[in-house]
Parts: C-alpha cells; structure tokens; sequence
C-alpha cells in the first residue's frame, strides 16, 4: 500500500474539491429543472400527432392490415399485449397483429386521455373499446374495452411511433 506524503495531501485534497466543485448543480438547481431543460414541450402540432397515430391506428386495424398496423412502431418496439408474452420488435408485432386480423374483423375505437411528453419523447394514457367478428363461420363474436399505455418516440420526419404498446382488459378474465 503507497502512502501519500502529509506535504503532498493539502494539494491532492484541494486537486478534488475544484474538480467535485464542476459536477454540483447550480445554487437553487433541481434534478427536474436540469432535465427539463434540454428538451422542450410538446407542441400542439405534436400532440395531434400522436393522437393521429392513434387514429391511424384504428383504422389499420378496422381495415385488417396487419402490416399497416406494424409500421406504426419502431423496429425495436415492444408490444405488452393482455394475457401474453411481451411481443419485441417490429416483425413479431405484425405476426401478433397478422394472427388477429386474420382470424376476426375488428371494429376498433381508441380515446387518448392523457398526452404527455418532452423533446421526442412522450406517453399517451386512455382506453379502447374494441368488438372482434370471427371470420371463421361459426365463431363467436367478442368484445372487449380496456386502458392502454403507450410510449412513442418522435421520427425525423415529424411523426410519431410506439416504442412500447400496452393494453388490458377492463372486464373479467373469461372462465
């Protein structure tokens, strides 16, 4: 173990108060404001956005396609869906959203309740209702209504796209 000399010490501890001094925030500085400060509010025209990526949404999927429905995401995205495992990325969200277009016609109505966000980055809180007509003859038509959350990350070309899709039930489980 070295020691440090008792002439060399009044220098190294002065050495690191002026370099610690460098990473304290400003006098009257909060963690919030000092993120907050980087990134702006969403704007108006972003908030339409993202709700017209939620609009674009319904509609993809009261058209059936599944493909339209997949571009909505980043090619990284998670899907959180009820009663199953988390779906990741852009082409096993079609492949879930494929399986469930192909099986029923979907009616489909989404209301964001809250938007929120800062810089490319927001959320959207709200709930759905949803009715499924089986395509097959002799299946069952279901309806669902439920909340959902989703995380979005601005594009470069202005638009919006989940990052993370998360949707469940407001009714009891089926028995």
């Amino acid at each position: 173990m070295s020691r440090v000399s008792t002439a060399a010490f009044p220098f190294a501890l002065a050495a690191a108060l002026l370099l610690s001094s460098g990473c304290r925030p400003a006098p009257g500085e909060t963690p919030a404001a000092r993120a907050g400060a980087a990134a702006a509010p969403l704007s108006a025209a972003d908030l339409a956005a993202i709700r017209a990526t939620d609009t674009a949404f319904a509609t993809a999927a009261g058209a059936g396609d599944a493909a339209g429905l997949a571009a909505l995401y980043l090619a990284d995205a998670s899907l959180m869906p009820p009663n199953a495992a988390t779906v990741e990325g852009r082409e096993g969200i079609r492949r879930f959203w494929d399986g469930l277009v192909g099986a029923y016609r979907i009616q489909l109505s989404v209301t964001s309740e809250e938007v929120e966000g800062r810089g490319d980055l927001a959320y959207a809180r709200g709930h759905y209702t949803m009715d499924l007509t089986a395509k097959s003859q002799g299946g069952a038509a279901l309806h669902d209504e439920g909340k959902f959350l989703e995380v979005l990350r601005r594009q470069p070309d202005g638009t919006w796209r989940y990052a993370v899709d998360m949707y469940s039930s407001d009714l009891p489980a089926p028995k």
